[in-house]
């Protein structure tokens, strides 16, 4: 049992190192080749990005900024997912909003997280009100996406489900719960790790614009390095900013989608 699971771990993980070192290997053969910036600033290589991180840590900078960046995250997707879930569940149960709010959620959804910034600056962040603006930018990037996404996964609920459910005499809360909100899940899990994504990328939009007047966090790291012409310490916050993104995937959405196919028997046990 222990030589199987030590297994399904290792051919999990190779693909991943070897995709890292791929990328590592053509990052340091343009630093070789000696690529530069029109002001000839020489690409820094992996090495050089690394020991930023260290030195970022060493001085205390680098922990609170991730702790910071993480906290508005967390609270900030929890809102999204809140607000998408709602205005998903009115969507999809009411013909007229459907009609009128779904294209709006689509519109939405394409438009880049960074348009929302300036709002968020001029209403929120000039008053002071700094934290809520970033929270601003995070929900209304996110939300629509996970709106969306549970749209989708009440569309693709095959119709015999909906006849089985009434067949069976489910009525009220029980019928949405063990019918149609179990045959949307995997669906809405979909909708949910993208709206994570979209939710973090609107986060580095906005500590990145928003940088000067929030608290310290890892896009105010990559405006510091922007400001000082300092492409270490730009590289060194963009290897956190991707190390977290993969992190949460694998730690948190990865395991949660394996587990609801293994309970469909799509995958194996």
């Amino acid at each position: 049992m222990e030589r199987n699971r030590f297994q399904r771990i290792l051919s999990a993980a190779w693909p991943r190192f070897l995709a890292v070192g791929i990328l590592l290997g053509i990052w340091q053969l343009l630093v070789v080749i000696g690529v530069q910036s029109p002001g000839q600033e020489p690409l820094p290589g992996p090495g050089d990005a690394i020991g930023e991180i260290g030195y970022l840590a060493h001085i205390g900078v680098l922990f609170p900024a991730l702790f910071q960046t993480l906290e508005r995250a967390a609270v900030g997707y929890v809102l999204a997912l809140v607000l998408g879930t709602l205005v998903g569940l009115a969507v999809v149960r009411v013909p007229v909003l459907r009609a009128g709010i779904g294209s709006l959620l689509a519109g939405l959804q394409s438009l880049p997280s960074v348009v929302w910034v300036p709002i968020a600056a001029v209403f929120l962040a000039i008053g002071g009100q700094v934290e809520y603006a970033v929270y601003f930018v995070v929900i209304m990037g996110a939300f629509p996406s996970i709106a969306m996404g549970l749209m989708s996964a009440y569309d693709n609920v095959p119709p015999l489900t909906f006849s089985l459910a009434r067949s069976m005499g489910a009525r009220g809360p029980g019928y949405y719960r063990h019918f149609i909100f179990s045959a949307a899940l995997p669906g809405y899990v979909a909708g949910m790790k993208q709206g994570w994504a979209f939710s973090w990328r609107s986060l580095m939009a906005a500590e990145l614009i928003i940088g000067s007047t929030a608290n310290a966090g890892l896009g105010q790291i990559l405006d510091n390095g922007r400001s000082l012409t300092d492409l270490p310490e730009i590289l060194a916050a963009m290897l956190m900013i991707l190390i977290v993104g993969i992190a949460v995937n694998d730690v948190i959405f990865a395991p949660m989608e394996r587990g609801l196919l293994r309970r469909r028997g799509l995958v194996p046990a």
